[in-house]
């Protein structure tokens, strides 16, 4: 971690490792997805017919990486799962990855079901940074991502289950 300005309490604008390592993991079904070309990939092909939606939903996700990665606090260790509740968070940060890679695999093997993209690739990878965020004490974070967690579920919800 790098702390460059205080900001408030613990918290500083800085550079999180962890943050950067969690983002590129969170990243590799896209960055491998020119490799598997999907078809069809209705996920890159989605037309949002509500852009307040769509606009919402990006500036809370930008926010919710740019915390993610960001944002550092000086009483936070790089790695820890020494107390209960930081294993819980950690596992659970741990369970959302694997749930948004598996939605992946289905995704790529051409399994796409509306509810298993929107479980999968629209609910788990907001909730992914919320359980990191409560890991990490990252507190704005987990504010910016529960509430990119709900316009990201509802944005894929209705572009995956109700359209249908």
């Amino acid at each position: 971690m790098i702390r460059i300005a205080h900001l408030y309490k613990n918290y500083y604008l800085g550079i999180s490792f962890i943050g950067i390592i969690a983002f590129v993991v969170q990243e590799i079904p896209y960055i491998i997805m020119p490799l598997v070309k999907p078809e069809p990939n209705p996920i890159m092909n989605m037309q949002n017919e509500l852009k307040w939606v769509q606009t919402i939903q990006g500036v809370f996700g930008m926010l919710s990486m740019i915390l993610l990665m960001l944002l550092v606090r000086d009483d936070v260790s790089f790695f820890s799962i020494e107390k209960t509740r930081d294993k819980a968070f950690f596992i659970l940060t741990l369970v959302m990855i694997l749930i948004n890679f598996i939605g992946w695999a289905f995704y790529y093997s051409g399994h796409q079901f509306g509810w298993l993209i929107v479980v999968s690739q629209f609910a788990v990878v907001p909730l992914y940074y919320l359980c990191f965020g409560l890991w990490k004490y990252n507190y704005p974070l987990v504010l910016t991502a529960a509430v990119f967690f709900a316009i990201h579920t509802i944005n894929g919800y209705m572009n995956f289950i109700a359209k249908k």
